[in-house]
C-alpha cells in the first residue's frame, strides 16, 4: 500500500479488536484488496460510526502504518443494508464476501473483480429470491478472473469447440473441459446441461442468468462442481458455508 491513499470500495470483512478498534478489509476498484485498522472505529462517537457497514461502497482514505494501514476516512458512496433480503440471501451475501477474501490476496489488483462484486451485490438487493443464481455466476466468473477456470465452450487440450455428444470431462487443475483421450482417470464426467449452464453464466450479464430456471438436479450439479473446484484450491474450508447450509 502507498504511504497515501485515495479509493473507493466495497467492504468485506470486520474484525473487532479490543473495545474500540476494528481492522476492515475492503475491495478497491484500483488498488485491489487492502486492509486498515479503523482506530476507535466502535465508539458510538467515531467519526466512522454507520460508515463501516458490510457491504457499503464507500471512499476511503488511508495512511500506511508500519505493518498495517490506517484508516483516515471513509465516505459511504452506496448503501446496500439488504433490509428486506431473506435469510438465504444474507448468508449468500456473506459466503461471496469470505470467498473474495479467501481468494483474492492482499494488495492484489484482478482486473474485473471489484466490478463484478459490485454487479453481484445489486442483483442480489433487485432479485432477492434469485440470490442463489447470483451466487453461482459470480463464483464461477471469480474464478475465471483468477485463471483458476477456463472457458468452457472449447476443449482446452485440443483447443476444438465442444461437442456436447461426446463424451466431456471435468479437469480440476485448470477448470477446464476436455474431451475423451484427453482425460485423465481423476477427471469426472460432465454432462450436456451442466456444461451449457456453466457456459452461459461465464458469458451471460448477472441480469439474463437470474432469468434462467434450472431444476434441483442442474442447482445440485453446479453447487457440487463449485465446491469441488474450491476444495481443490483452498486449503480451509469456507465458515460461511456452514450457515448458507443451514438456511438452505
Amino acid at each position: 500500500m502507498n504511504k497515501h491513499i485515495k479509493t473507493e470500495g466495497v467492504i468485506l470483512r470486520r474484525i473487532n479488536l479490543n473495545d474500540a478498534d476494528q481492522i476492515v478489509t475492503v475491495i478497491t476498484r484500483d488498488l485491489g484488496k487492502i486492509s486498515c485498522m479503523a482506530k476507535g472505529s466502535r465508539r458510538t462517537k467515531s467519526k466512522f460510526c454507520g460508515r463501516l457497514e458490510m457491504f457499503y461502497q464507500v471512499k476511503v482514505t488511508a495512511f500506511q502504518g508500519r505493518n498495517l494501514g490506517y484508516l483516515d476516512e471513509a465516505e459511504p458512496i452506496h448503501h446496500r443494508e439488504f433490509h428486506d433480503a431473506c435469510l438465504r440471501s444474507k448468508s449468500i451475501l456473506f459466503y461471496i464476501a469470505e470467498l473474495t477474501n479467501r481468494l483474492i490476496q492482499d494488495e492484489q489488483q484482478i482486473d474485473g473483480a471489484y466490478e463484478l462484486v459490485l454487479d453481484a451485490l445489486d442483483q442480489i438487493d433487485k432479485n432477492n429470491n434469485k440470490s442463489e443464481l447470483v451466487l453461482y455466476a459470480f463464483t464461477i466468473r471469480l474464478l475465471g478472473l483468477l485463471g483458476f477456470m477456463a472457458p468452457w465452450d472449447k476443449c482446452a487440450r485440443s483447443n476444438v469447440k465442444l461437442n456436447l455428444s461426446d463424451p466431456l470431462f471435468l479437469n480440476l487443475h485448470d477448470g477446464s473441459v476436455v474431451r475423451s483421450g484427453y482425460n485423465s482417470s481423476a477427471d469426472s464426467r460432465l454432462t450436456p446441461p451442466l456444461i451449457k449452464w456453466v457456459n452461459y453464466m461465464q458469458k451471460a450479464p448477472f441480469s439474463n442468468v437470474v432469468k434462467v430456471a434450472p431444476n434441483k438436479g442442474e442447482r445440485t450439479q453446479v453447487w457440487f462442481l463449485i465446491k469441488t473446484m474450491l476444495e481443490n484450491i483452498l486449503n480451509s474450508p469456507i465458515k460461511s458455508e456452514e450457515f448458507l447450509s443451514m438456511v438452505g
